[in-house]
C-alpha cells in the first residue's frame, strides 16, 4: 500500500474531528455563512438558555452546584459539548471531541451523587478540556506533526490521572502548532485557530485552541504548556485567566513533545480558566495530590492559601513593581494604558507600594534562551516535519530557520550555556535582592518586591504569522519564574492610535511598530476582508424598496391591501404571537431562575403553566422620547434587559428580560433606538457601540456634518448634503410630497442604519420579513407618532396617537379607527380600499422616514441651522428647503395620499383630507409611548416604562408622560376607547416623594380598576454614573460621554446591579408575575409583597411645589474626557470588543 501523502492524513485527521462533532446530539444548528469578525455572541444565538447559562458559569460555581446536587454532571457535560462545537466552527479549536466517554463519566458521576449524596471529589463533575498533546489513554499524540499523527497515549498522563481521581471529566481536545513552538496555533493537520473577539487575528498559542475554546466559553478550564509564554499569550489574546507555574510543581509525565528529555530550559503544564479561583482550583487539586509520590521531580511543596497580610507580613505592604518596557520592543499603546489602568487603580489600594522596575538585558535573555530551546539544531522537529512531505509553517520557519541562535550544540556549548543561563538568573536575583528596604535576623535581604507587573507582550493580539517577539514572555521561562495572566481592558479604537513619529530601537521594535498599523482599529480597513462581514453588526439584507428612496408604484397582489377595522389585532400579529409566546418561555424561566424569588420557584410556575399561555406574564417595554439622551439611556436599559450581553446574567443582573417580552414601543429618541436595532438585525447595544468601522452610533459627528469617512460611509459634508438632496428630490418627482422629515429621516439613516448612504432602500416593512422577526426571536416593535394638521394645537385629550409595526400603520383611537399596510403606505385608499385598476405604491414605508415622523420634533434642529457651525452651503441648503416647504409646517410628516381618505366619516378628523400628516408622538406630552401597550387586545400584564424625558428645569424626568397618558384615559371624549390605566400622581408629588429617583410601580393593587390593567413598571433617567441629563437638541457627543450615558442607563435598569437595592431583581421578577399569579390565583410569595411595600406608590401625594430638582449620584461618577475613555463596569462592556488586553505578574517563589 502506498504511504499516504500529508494532505490524505490531514484530510483524515479533520474527518476524525468532523466525525466527534457529529456524534453530539441534538445537532447543533447552523451558523451564519458570513460570520463576522468578532464572533463572541453567536453562541448564545444557537444554543438553549439552559445551555448558555451553564458554560457561562466559572467553574468554582459550577464545582458548588454539581456538589450540592442543584446540576447534574450529565447537564453540565452536555451543555458544554454542544458550544465546544459551536466554538470550533467559529475559531478552529478543536481536534476530537469526546461525547461518549465524557457522557458516560457524567453518568457514573450523577449516579455516584444519588447513592452518596456527596461528590466523588473537589472536581465532582466539572468538565475540563485538554491541548492535544498531553497524553490520554489510546488517544492521538501528534504535538502539531503530520508524520506523528498515529502515535498514540499509551496511558493517561500524570496530570489528568489527578484530575480524574477528583472527579473531573474530560470531553475535549484542542489545537497546538507545528511543532508547539508557535505563539499562535496553526498546523497542516488541522490549519489555522483564530481569536474569537476578531478572526482575522491570532488567538495565541501554542495553547491557542484553549484559548479559543474558553475564550468562546466552550470551556471554562483548560489544560495547556507553556516553553515561551504558550499559556499566556493564549490567556491574553482571548481574554482569560492564565497561569505558567514554575517547573516542577505540575506533572508532565505522558505528554509528548520533541527532546523530551533535555533539562536546560523545561516546559511546564498549567491551567487557563474563566476566573482566577478556576486556576486555584486546578492547582489546588494538583498539589493537593502529592505528585511527587509518582514523579519524583516534582516538588514536594504544599499549596499554599494564603490571604494578602499572611503573605506579605502583619503590617507591611505588598511591594508591587511595574515593567513598562523592556527596552527592546516598546509595547502597542493599549498595552501601556492597560497597564496604567492598573497602576492608577493600585495607586488607591493603601496596602500597595508601587515602584519601576527596570529591566536587565532583557535582550541577552533571549539570546540564551534561543540558543538553548534547540541543542540539537532542531533536528527533531526538522526530521518530523520532513517526515510526512508537510510544508513548513510560517513561523516554524522563523522560529527555526531564520533563528540565529539554532545551531548543533556540543556538550561542552550546551555546558557554556548552561553557566550563562545560571549567571544570568544569579543577576536577576541580585537585582531583585536590590529592592528590599530591610535586612533579616541572618543578615539575608528583607521586604523586597513582591510581583512584577508587566506587559504579557509588545500588542494585543496580532495579526495571523506575526506573532515574532517572544520577550515578554519567554522571559520568565529562563528565569522559572511563575507568571499569572489576568485581563484588563479591550483595545478601544477612539483612544489607541498609531505612536506617530517614534524611532524604533531596533529591527524587532521597528517589526512590532509596523504591527500598529494592522492591529490598532483605526488602521483597520487595511486587513484584508478575508470573506468576513467587518464587525458584528448584521446588515439586514433586506433592502426590498423597489427604487431606493424613491416610492414606485407596481402591480399590486392578487389580495389587494384594504384598511381594516381595529377592532382586534390583525391576522398577521396574531400569527406572530403564537409563535412569539412559546419563545419567550425559556428566558422568561431561566430569568426567574436567576433572580430566584425566596421561597418561591418561578421556573416550576413557568413549567406549570406554560401551556395555558394566557397565564403566563405578558412582558412589554416602552422607550420614551428624548433626542439622543432618550437613545443612549434607553441603550443601557436595553443592554441591561439583553441576556446577549456580557455578564447581563450575573448576579445582580436582570438580563434575559428583553428575550422574555413580547413587545418593545419607542418614541422619538427611543425610537431611534428601537428602529436602529431592528434594522441592524436587532443587534446587541454593545455591537452597536463597539463598531470598529464607525458605521453607526457615531454622534461625535454631528448630524450636520455627516457621518466620518469610513468603510461605509465614504462622503464627505458636501457630498452627504447633495446625497440627501437628490434622495428627496428623486421622491417630490417621482409625484410624492416632501416635508422636512424626509431630509430628517435620510439624516438620521446615516448614523442608525449599518447600510451605504444610510439604506436608503431599507423599508419598516422588511421587518416583519427578517427570519428572527418571523421565527419570534424578537419582541414586536412599535414606533408612535401623533396625528396633526399644520398649525393644529396639539393637546393629550384630543389627538389621534398612531403607531408603525412591522405589518401596519393605524391607530386604536375611535377617530380613526383603523389599519392599512404598512407596506403600501403610498398607494391611493379612498372609502378604506384601492380603486380598481389603481396600482399599489411600494418603498414609501422607508425606515429613516418612519423614524424621522417619530421624532418629527427634531426638524427644529435644521430649523436652527444658524446657530451651528456648518459650512455656509449647508446652511444655505437647509434654508432653501424650509423656504420651499414653508416653516408653518416645519414639523409635520407628510402622508400623503392620506390611507384613511373617506374612512369613517363620522368620526376620523382628517377622513376627508387628502392628507395624512404626521407628528412628533412626544407633542401631546405622552412623551413614553404606552399608547399601543395599553391596548385590551393585546392583553399586557406589565410594562417597564422607561422615562429620558425633560420635564424639569435641568431636564430631568418628573412624571410628566405618565401623567398625560392617565389623564387621556380619563377624558370625557372617550378618546381613551377602552384602555385602562393605574392611577398617577401629579408631577410635584413625583418629586416630592422621590418617585422619579428611582424606579416605582404603578397599579400594584388592580382591583382598584374596572378591566385589566397593566403594571406599570417606571425606570426614570437618573445620575448614577454620569449627568446623563443633556439637552434634548445636544446634536453630538464624544464617544466618552456617548459610553457614559449607556454605562448609566445600564445602572438605572438594574439599580447599580443591584448595590443600591440588592432585592431590585428578585423586585423585577415579582413585577413580572403580578398579574399572572392573579390569574392563576396563586399566593404572592412573601418576597413580592415586600417588594411591593417598597416599590408600589401607595396613593399618598404631595402637590407643594418643590424646589429645584438637582439629583445627586448613586454611584461613583465616571471620568468623562474630550477624548474617549474605556468605561467598563459590571454590566456593559461599552468599547470596541476587538482584541483582548491582558497583564502578567510574576513573583519569586
Amino acid at each position: 500500500m502506498p504511504t499516504p501523502s500529508w494532505q490524505d492524513v490531514a484530510a483524515t485527521a479533520q474527518e476524525f474531528r468532523d466525525a466527534s462533532i457529529g456524534r453530539i446530539q441534538p445537532p447543533v444548528s447552523d451558523l451564519p455563512q458570513d460570520l463576522p469578525r468578532n464572533v463572541t455572541s453567536i453562541p448564545k444565538r444557537v444554543l438553549t438558555r439552559d445551555e448558555v447559562l451553564i458554560t457561562e458559569t466559572v467553574p468554582e460555581e459550577l464545582v458548588s452546584s454539581l456538589a450540592s446536587g442543584k446540576l447534574s454532571s450529565t447537564a453540565v457535560v452536555n451543555a458544554f459539548l454542544r458550544r465546544a462545537v459551536v466554538a470550533q466552527k467559529l475559531t478552529n479549536c478543536i481536534t476530537e471531541l469526546l461525547p461518549e466517554e465524557a457522557l458516560s463519566r457524567a453518568e457514573f458521576l450523577d449516579e455516584y451523587y444519588a447513592e452518596h449524596r456527596s461528590p466523588i471529589g473537589p472536581l465532582h463533575g466539572l468538565p475540563i478540556s485538554v491541548k492535544e498533546h498531553i497524553g490520554m489513554k489510546g488517544k492521538g499524540l501528534n504535538a502539531g506533526f503530520v508524520s506523528w499523527w498515529d502515535r498514540k497515549g499509551e496511558e493517561d498522563s500524570h496530570v489528568l490521572r489527578i484530575l480524574w481521581r477528583a472527579g473531573c471529566v474530560f470531553y475535549a481536545r484542542t489545537t497546538q502548532p507545528q511543532t508547539l513552538m508557535h505563539l499562535e496555533t496553526s498546523s497542516n493537520l488541522y490549519g489555522v485557530t483564530v481569536n474569537p473577539f476578531n478572526r482575522d487575528l491570532t488567538s495565541g498559542g501554542s495553547s491557542g485552541g484553549e484559548g479559543a475554546l474558553i475564550g468562546l466559553r466552550g470551556s471554562c478550564l483548560g489544560i495547556g504548556s507553556d516553553i515561551g509564554g504558550s499559556i499566556r499569550s493564549p490567556a491574553a489574546n482571548c481574554g482569560l485567566y492564565g497561569f505558567r507555574p514554575s517547573s516542577y510543581r505540575v506533572p508532565v509525565q505522558g505528554w509528548t513533545v520533541t527532546m523530551s528529555s533535555e533539562e536546560q530550559i523545561l516546559g511546564v503544564i498549567g491551567p487557563l480558566s474563566t476566573s482566577l479561583e478556576g486556576i486555584k482550583l486546578f492547582m489546588k487539586t494538583i498539589v493537593s495530590a502529592k505528585p511527587w509520590l509518582v514523579e519524583p521531580s516534582c516538588l514536594p511543596l504544599p499549596w499554599k492559601n494564603l490571604g494578602l497580610e499572611q503573605a506579605v507580613g502583619h503590617g507591611k505592604k505588598l511591594r508591587v513593581a511595574v515593567l513598562w518596557s523592556d527596552n527592546v520592543v516598546k509595547p502597542h499603546p493599549p498595552i501601556t494604558r492597560a497597564l496604567t489602568e492598573v497602576v492608577n487603580k493600585l495607586k488607591n489600594v493603601p496596602a500597595v507600594e508601587l515602584v519601576d522596575w527596570k529591566p536587565y538585558n532583557h535582550d541577552e535573555a533571549w539570546e540564551i534562551i534561543a540558543s538553548l530551546y534547540f541543542a540539537d539544531g532542531a533536528h527533531e522537529e526538522t526530521d518530523a516535519i520532513n517526515a510526512s512531505g508537510e510544508p513548513w509553517r510560517p513561523l516554524s520557519k522563523f522560529i527555526i530557520q531564520e533563528n540565529p541562535y539554532v545551531k548543533h550544540l556540543s556538550v561542552e556549548e550546551i555546558w557554556k550555556w548552561t553557566g550563562r543561563r545560571e549567571e544570568y538568573r544569579c543577576k536577576y536575583a541580585e537585582i531583585w535582592n536590590q529592592t528590599a528596604t530591610s535586612t533579616g535576623p541572618h543578615g539575608e535581604p528583607a521586604d523586597m518586591v513582591d510581583v512584577i507587573l508587566a506587559p504579557v507582550g509588545p500588542g494585543a493580539a496580532p495579526p495571523l504569522d506575526c506573532a515574532k517577539y517572544w520577550g515578554y514572555t519567554s522571559q520568565w521561562n529562563l528565569l522559572d519564574y511563575p507568571a499569572l495572566v489576568f485581563p484588563v481592558s479591550k483595545v478601544d479604537s477612539n483612544v489607541d492610535d498609531i505612536e506617530e513619529g517614534y524611532e524604533p530601537m531596533n529591527e524587532k521594535d521597528a517589526f512590532n511598530y509596523r504591527l500598529s498599523s494592522l492591529v490598532l482599529p483605526r488602521q483597520w480597513s487595511n486587513i484584508p476582508e478575508a470573506g468576513a462581514t467587518f464587525n458584528n453588526l448584521q446588515p439586514r439584507a433586506l433592502p426590498n424598496a423597489p427604487n431606493g428612496y424613491t416610492p414606485e408604484r407596481l402591480d399590486c397582489p392578487s389580495t389587494r391591501p384594504t384598511v381594516r377595522d381595529a377592532g382586534d389585532l390583525s391576522d398577521s400579529e396574531k400569527q406572530w404571537l403564537d409563535t412569539r409566546l412559546g419563545k419567550t418561555i425559556d428566558p422568561m424561566r431561566d430569568l426567574l431562575q436567576r433572580i430566584n424569588i425566596p421561597s418561591f420557584d418561578g421556573p416550576s410556575y413557568i413549567t406549570t403553566n406554560e401551556n395555558n399561555r394566557s397565564a403566563l406574564p405578558n412582558i412589554g417595554i416602552a422607550m420614551s422620547g428624548g433626542g439622543y439622551r432618550a437613545l443612549l439611556n434607553g441603550a443601557g436599559v436595553i443592554a441591561a434587559f439583553d441576556g446577549r450581553e456580557q455578564n447581563a446574567t450575573s448576579p445582580g443582573h436582570i438580563g434575559g428580560l428583553l428575550q422574555s417580552a413580547t413587545y418593545l414601543s419607542g418614541l422619538s429618541g427611543g425610537g431611534w433606538l428601537v428602529g436602529s436595532l431592528f434594522m441592524n438585525n436587532f443587534t446587541t447595544v454593545s455591537d452597536s457601540l463597539n463598531d470598529p468601522s464607525n458605521t453607526i452610533w457615531q454622534f461625535d459627528q454631528s448630524i450636520f456634518e455627516g457621518p466620518d469617512r469610513g468603510k461605509i460611509q465614504l462622503l464627505d459634508t458636501a457630498d452627504y448634503f447633495k446625497t440627501i438632496q437628490n434622495q428627496v428630490t428623486d421622491k417630490r418627482d417621482a409625484g410624492f410630497n416632501r416635508s422636512v422629515t424626509d431630509y430628517w429621516g435620510r439624516a438620521l439613516s446615516f448614523q442608525l442604519i449599518n447600510a451605504t448612504d444610510g439604506g436608503p432602500a431599507y423599508t419598516w416593512s422588511s421587518i416583519a420579513l427578517a427570519d428572527n422577526f418571523k421565527q419570534g426571536d424578537t419582541p414586536f416593535p412599535v414606533l408612535v407618532a401623533d396625528g396633526r394638521a399644520p398649525d393644529e394645537l396639539l393637546i393629550s385629550g384630543n389627538t389621534t396617537v398612531y403607531e408603525f409595526n412591522p405589518f401596519e400603520l393605524g391607530t386604536w383611537d375611535p377617530t380613526t379607527y383603523g389599519f392599512v399596510p404598512v407596506e403600501f403606505l403610498g398607494s391611493n385608499f379612498s372609502n378604506g380600499e384601492l380603486a380598481p385598476g389603481v396600482q399599489c405604491v411600494r418603498g414609501f414605508d422607508n425606515a429613516g422616514f418612519i423614524m424621522g415622523t417619530s421624532s418629527s420634533l427634531f426638524n427644529q434642529f435644521l430649523l436652527n441651522v444658524n446657530t451651528t457651525s456648518i459650512p455656509s452651503f449647508a446652511k444655505d441648503f437647509i434654508t432653501d428647503i424650509l423656504t420651499s416647504i414653508g416653516q408653518d409646517n416645519n414639523d409635520i410628516a407628510d402622508y400623503t395620499p392620506n390611507p384613511f381618505y373617506g374612512y369613517r366619516n363620522s368620526t376620523s378628523r382628517n377622513a376627508q383630507s387628502g392628507r395624512l400628516t404626521l407628528v412628533d408622538g412626544g407633542e401631546d406630552l405622552q412623551n413614553i409611548p404606552l399608547h399601543p401597550l395599553i391596548q385590551p387586545n393585546r392583553q399586557v400584564d406589565v410594562i417597564f416604562a422607561v422615562d429620558s424625558s425633560a420635564d424639569t428645569d435641568n431636564v430631568w424626568p418628573n412624571g410628566t408622560s405618565l401623567v398625560a397618558t392617565y389623564q387621556r384615559n380619563l377624558n370625557s371624549s372617550g378618546i381613551g376607547n377602552g384602555t385602562s390605566f393605574p392611577s398617577i400622581p401629579d408631577t410635584n408629588t413625583f418629586v416630592n416623594l422621590g418617585l422619579n429617583t428611582r424606579p416605582t410601580f404603578f397599579g400594584c393593587n388592580s382591583s382598584n380598576t374596572t378591566s385589566m390593567t397593566p403594571l406599570i413598571v417606571y425606570i426614570p433617567n437618573h445620575p448614577y454614573v454620569f449627568q446623563s441629563n443633556v439637552t434634548t437638541f445636544t446634536s453630538s457627543y464624544n464617544t466618552s460621554a456617548r459610553n457614559a450615558m449607556v454605562q448609566n442607563g445600564y445602572n438605572v435598569a438594574t439599580m447599580g446591579n443591584a448595590t443600591v437595592d440588592p432585592q431590585w431583581p428578585v423586585c423585577v421578577g415579582c413585577a413580572i408575575l403580578s398579574r399572572s399569579l392573579e390569574r392563576t390565583e396563586t399566593q404572592v410569595p412573601r418576597a413580592c409583597e415586600e417588594c411591593f411595600q417598597r416599590y408600589c406608590w401607595d396613593g399618598t401625594t404631595n402637590s407643594t411645589r418643590p424646589g429645584p430638582y438637582e439629583p445627586s449620584f448613586k454611584g461613583q461618577a465616571l471620568l468623562v474626557s474630550g477624548a474617549a475613555t474605556n468605561l467598563r463596569g459590571n454590566g456593559l462592556v461599552a468599547v470596541v470588543a476587538a482584541v483582548v488586553v491582558g497583564l502578567m505578574i510574576v513573583v519569586v517563589i
